[in-house]
């Protein structure tokens, strides 16, 4: 039908109530007509497009991923990883923030000079593998990537397949997008009005603060290494966080259930909503590369109020397998020697878990947890190696 409409009405100069019944039929056979030629043409005759039709794109290649470290508290949700895009002809980067399960999805690597798009990117077995895979088995591939913006601030990745079938294009949230791209290899273009509006000049993303989110690069290959810090809450909440599943709801109101906050010495944690959803920890984490082996003991005053469900002092560790998976409830409590419940009491007790770090360790946290209403209070903390085995 859509032939015959077509040809009926540009070459025979016939309405369109006089190609088909209803007239409404040869107009949506017409307008689909017309949505794939202006497809054929943008993608390959684009010099026949107007030019104030076009939509401008800066070829860009993915400069490195890094992991930065914030300063106080910091939500599941709160960025801590960025993917820099390096637009070299200009001289610009384009940072582009992760947060939540995001953060976990992209591993750090540094490519060299030549084949930016393939090099040092990990070769793990992951489900954007896994769609590249089924891609290619479909005889189809990623021919590239666009970033681009569907309105005013809302910034999307335009995928562009190839296949049997020929070239579709598909919109997906940002975050896919450059997964897609770095898995395939595939060329990735921004638009320029988001490189305009966005881009930094071009190292100023490894030195320079973004905005309210990061004070300094951590590369994981060469990660520092530090003991506790500001056990005593002189500087606030300076170097502890506030996360747990709570901060996973798929509810953004949920994200607010519970809080925390430093004063004279004393850390709180607290329920924020009558009936808060998911579990909270006020907890420090650190490498765990002096603590292997070795017997640790986390101790600390604390007192309760009004807790309703369960509160208590935590000692976890995690394996390198385990860095990507949110903290749950579950995973920081699954171990039932390396946390304490403490029953509701206003008087302030000293307790403390002592656990052996296993030589496969990452990672070491420790702090205090709250899971439904009520209020925990921490001070005097301490992290020591024990003296005994």
């Amino acid at each position: 039908m859509t032939t015959a409409a077509v040809a009926l009405h540009y070459y025979a100069d016939l309405p369109p109530g006089q190609i088909a019944e209803p007239p409404g039929a040869a107009r949506v056979s017409l307008h689909k007509a017309r949505i794939r030629l202006r497809a054929y043409i943008t993608e390959h005759r684009p010099d026949l497009v107007p030019a104030a039709r076009r939509t401008h794109m800066t070829t860009v290649r993915i400069a490195r991923a890094e992991r930065r470290i914030p300063p106080g508290p910091v939500p599941d949700r709160f960025p801590t990883h960025v993917i820099v895009l390096a637009d070299d002809a200009g001289r610009r980067d384009l940072p582009i923030w992760l947060l939540g399960r995001d953060s976990h999805r992209f591993p750090p690597f540094d490519p060299p000079a030549a084949d930016h798009e393939r090099a040092g990117i990990a070769r793990a077995r992951t489900s954007d593998e896994l769609t590249d895979h089924l891609l290619r088995a479909a005889g189809a591939r990623v021919a590239g990537v666009d970033i681009d913006e569907l309105g005013p601030d809302v910034t999307v990745a335009r995928i562009e397949l190839a296949g049997p079938a020929g070239t579709r294009h598909v919109t997906a949230r940002l975050a896919d997008g450059l997964a897609v791209a770095i898995t395939a290899g595939a060329p990735l273009r921004v638009a320029d009005v988001v490189m305009d509006r966005l881009a930094v000049p071009m190292g100023a993303s490894e030195s320079g603060l973004s905005p309210e989110q990061t004070v300094r690069g951590l590369s994981l290959e060469h990660r520092p290494r530090y003991e506790p810090r500001n056990m005593t809450f002189a500087d606030g909440l300076e170097r502890w966080m506030l996360g747990g599943s709570f901060t996973e709801h798929a509810i953004e109101s949920r994200w607010q259930d519970y809080s925390c906050a430093a004063d004279g010495g004393i850390a709180m944690l607290f329920s924020a909503a009558p009936q808060p959803e998911g579990f909270a920890l006020l907890a420090q984490e650190m490498y765990a590369d002096d603590y292997r082996d070795a017997v640790v003991v986390f101790s600390g005053q604390v007192r309760t109020e009004d807790t309703a469900g369960r509160a208590g002092l935590v000692l976890w560790v995690r394996r390198v397998r385990d860095i990507r998976r949110p903290m749950t409830e579950e995973a920081a409590l699954a171990n039932p020697d390396n946390h304490i419940v403490m029953a509701g009491s206003r008087d302030w007790t000293r307790h403390r878990i002592t656990v052996r770090i296993p030589g496969d360790a990452s990672i070491v946290g420790f702090g205090i947890f709250l899971a439904g209403p009520g209020r925990i209070e921490l001070r005097d903390a301490e992290l020591t190696r024990s003296t005994t085995t």
